[in-house]
């Protein structure tokens, strides 16, 4: 990546800076392939691969990318031919809410119970920043503490016993499967 690219997007994680119009192109995916996405406010590979219905694993091989590959607003990636988009339109997540509650400091609590003490520092900040320590909340994709991408994440998160996008509004749930994903990706690539 070249530097220009990399204080570029120093400027557009930290909110100062938009980018608008066509945005750089991964020219050798978006060529190569059928379908394309172009990468919007907000967007991670996590949740683009929520929208498109496909696997995380599958929207990172069609890019010949990892969790750690720059997403700038504008970049045109390669979607694989299963691709769907999500009907955003109807809502997506159709969840209860919960029957317990977690106030903030309760769910600041349990991760710090939860993830290891040299790592728990950060994944309270993450869990601020994606849902505010509000373990209740859910969007059309992603879900709890953590906002995990129910789409991307529940054909592994049957191995944990957990068979329902309502389960990860349960703070120790969604902390639980939070240290998990950050174990399966090797780091913080999931919400980075």
């Amino acid at each position: 990546m070249s530097l220009l690219r990399k204080s570029l997007a120093a400027f557009v994680v930290a909110g100062a800076l938009t980018i608008s119009g066509p945005g750089p192109t991964r020219a050798s995916a978006a060529t190569a392939c059928t379908k394309t996405y172009t990468v919007k406010p907000n967007d991670s590979w996590s949740r683009i691969s929520g929208k498109v219905n496909v696997t995380m694993k599958a929207l990172l091989a069609a890019n010949k990318a990892s969790t750690d590959t720059l997403l700038l607003i504008g970049d045109v990636i390669c979607l694989p031919k299963t691709a769907k988009a999500q009907d955003t339109k109807s809502g997506g997540l159709q969840l209860k809410p919960p029957a317990k509650r977690y106030s903030a400091k309760k769910s600041e609590a349990i991760i710090r119970e939860i993830w290891p003490d040299h790592l728990d520092g950060r994944a309270v900040a993450i869990a601020k920043r994606e849902s505010k320590l509000n373990a209740a909340a859910w969007n059309w994709c992603c879900v709890g503490l953590f906002q995990i991408n129910w789409s991307s994440h529940k054909s592994w998160l049957k191995g944990m016993g957990i068979t329902s996008a309502q389960q990860l509004l349960d703070a120790r749930v969604n902390a639980t499967v939070g240290l998990a994903i950050y174990k399966r990706s090797n780091g913080w690539g999931a919400w980075e």
